[in-house]
């Protein structure tokens, strides 16, 4: 700032030298606190404390509460989100526990799947103390299509390299779409990665559906089953320090379409990519290896 000062009297411009400040390396914008030196933001001093002392109360076996005082936690922690957006599919709970008030004046229990959610912030924000800001740079296109279908199973190509799963028990199983489609973005994912590291990279998944992209976009998503996928999907992403951004592709377009459907589709079979399916996986589909 001084600098400036003298550039400024060189100038010939009117400038008091003696009342200004230098500049700071903390500026409050949106309720955080950014440092523009370490390339970090954190919550107000403070802040973090009130949060915390927010969540316990609704963690304590017994306790009832009043819509209202729900509304403000969700919306607390909904602010909080932006600085920590992998717990944004962790909000899902709270807002169908809000969603299901019949009586707004009737006080009632935590639910089960709020109090495993909130657990979970705690535990976040109870480590928490700064988080930095990270470029993931501009999206890469690596060839990433999936495509899922309730009669067969899942489909995911990464340019020339593809693999195929098919459920246990197609006509049996409920799940709807938008779960398989989510269960394909986690397999795809964890393909990339058997074929190399991804770290500080944003990669672009194509896909036909419009829930999917809306989900691959909010990391998040509305059916119960799928948000449960985004958490494990979240923490994929977190570890690998890797970002994801959808891009459209249509339905006749879309190259692993067959592959959902049981058909290889002329795929090569020393290009296909062989996993481990996760354990919570297992019972629901498997995958379909071919050998030369």
């Amino acid at each position: 700032m001084q600098d400036i000062v003298k550039f400024s009297l060189d100038l010939g411009v009117l400038t008091n030298d003696k009342k200004f400040s230098n500049f700071s390396e903390e500026q409050k914008f949106i309720g955080f606190i950014w440092n523009g030196i370490k390339k970090t933001v954190r919550l107000p001093d403070g802040k973090l404390e009130q949060r915390i002392n927010q969540i316990i109360p609704f963690l304590k076996k017994g306790e009832k509460f009043h819509y209202e005082e729900v509304e403000v936690l969700a919306g607390r922690l909904n602010h909080v989100s932006y600085l920590l957006p992998h717990l944004k599919c962790r909000l899902n709970s709270i807002y169908r526990w809000l969603m299901s008030w019949q009586h707004r004046k009737t006080a009632r229990h935590t639910p089960l799947d709020a109090i495993l959610d909130l657990e979970f912030w705690l535990e976040t924000l109870n480590n928490f103390e700064e988080t930095r800001i990270i470029s993931y740079g501009p999206p890469v296109d690596v060839g990433w299509v999936g495509d899922a279908s309730t009669s067969f199973g899942i489909g995911v190509l990464v340019g020339k390299n593809w693999a195929q799963f098919k459920l246990c028990n197609p006509r049996e199983d409920p799940r709807r779409i938008s779960y398989l489609e989510t269960v394909a973005i986690r397999l795809g994912l964890l393909m990339i990665l058997k074929l190399r590291r991804q770290k500080g990279k944003t990669l672009v998944v194509w896909t036909d559906n419009t829930t999917t992209e809306n989900g691959i976009n909010n990391k998040k998503s509305r059916d119960v089953q799928a948000n449960a996928e985004w958490m494990r999907i979240q923490d994929i992403l977190l570890e690998e320090g890797v970002d994801l951004v959808a891009k459209r592709v249509s339905s006749k377009d879309n190259k692993a379409d067959a592959l959902s459907r049981g058909i290889r589709s002329g795929q090569e079979v020393r290009h296909q990519i062989i996993i481990d399916v996760p354990a919570d996986l297992q019972d629901v589909l498997s995958q379909v290896i071919f050998t030369v």
